[in-house]
């Protein structure tokens, strides 16, 4: 299965105690990309640009799913919790893997929550991630026009890839997890 959602939607947070409730594997795409290239997403964006990131988060997502491509066969079976980067519904190569996933689980959080979660980690680093033109934090308001724009469309493509939603809204993390996981029998995983 794989979690899916804007940035800090919690998909990594829930991703782990869903793992381990289910007794999965996990993986985290940022990272894989962060141990496969030395970068994280936000640097390996920022020295390369997008298309090293799309190349990046795709081949992470093979490797998670077990897939070679190349050889056009799936080498291995595995029962895994996926916890994809919150662009990757931008990226078309990684989305036509997402959707061979059986169970592509929606986290979906309040626009005014996730921006406060992202301008609390601007403060912290001096500026917006990569989605919100690196902008310095003291530039809030452009950032959450910014931010407005893309969490309608990003909202509405993982809307249309998901086959389960979960409105996170008022739930910490293992109330997530377990969610997800009472809803995954439906989906014959457990």
């Amino acid at each position: 299965m794989i979690l899916l959602g804007l940035s800090r939607a919690g998909k990594t947070s829930v991703g782990r105690l869903l793992a381990e409730q289910l007794g999965f594997s996990f993986y985290d795409t940022d990272e894989l990309i962060r141990i496969r290239t030395g970068l994280t997403p936000r640097q390996l964006y920022r020295q390369s640009g997008v298309s090293a990131l799309h190349a990046a988060e795709a081949a992470a997502l093979r490797e998670c799913c077990g897939l070679d491509f190349a050889a056009g066969i799936e080498e291995k079976t595995i029962s895994a919790v996926i916890a994809a980067g919150g662009g990757i519904c931008d990226n078309a190569e990684a989305s036509a893997i997402i959707a061979a996933i059986p169970l592509r689980v929606f986290l979906y959080a309040e626009e005014a929550a996730l921006f406060e979660r992202l301008t609390h980690d601007a403060l912290q680093t001096g500026y917006y991630p990569a989605f919100l033109r690196f902008l310095p934090v003291d530039q809030k308001a452009e950032a959450q026009r910014l931010f407005a724009e893309l969490y309608a469309r990003r909202t509405e493509l993982y809307r249309n890839s998901s086959n389960l939603i979960i409105d996170t809204s008022g739930m910490d993390c293992a109330a997530v997890a377990e969610k997800i996981a009472e809803q995954s029998v439906y989906f014959h995983l457990t």
